[in-house]
């Protein structure tokens, strides 16, 4: 296993209705975390997983959130 990957991920509603991804990031330890990703991020989560739905996502690696999160930061630079 990787240091962490993507074990699930769910549509949510966020600040004022908007939709936002939530995935659950898994590590070796059996630890979990969620990451709220806005579209930005999600966008650029599914292009570099090549998903062609959020189900794509799950079992990859969790710096494709990472870089997908840096992707949507970015975006005020």
């Amino acid at each position: 296993m990787e240091s962490a990957i993507i074990r699930d991920v769910r549509v949510s509603a966020a600040h004022e209705g908007i939709a936002e991804l939530v995935v659950s990031i898994e590590y070796e330890n059996g630890g979990t975390t969620e990451v709220a990703l806005d579209q930005m991020a999600t966008s650029a989560l599914m292009d570099s997983c090549n998903a062609s739905s959020i189900e794509d996502v799950k079992g990859q690696s969790w710096d494709k959130v990472r870089d997908a999160l840096q992707v949507s930061y970015n975006r005020y630079q």
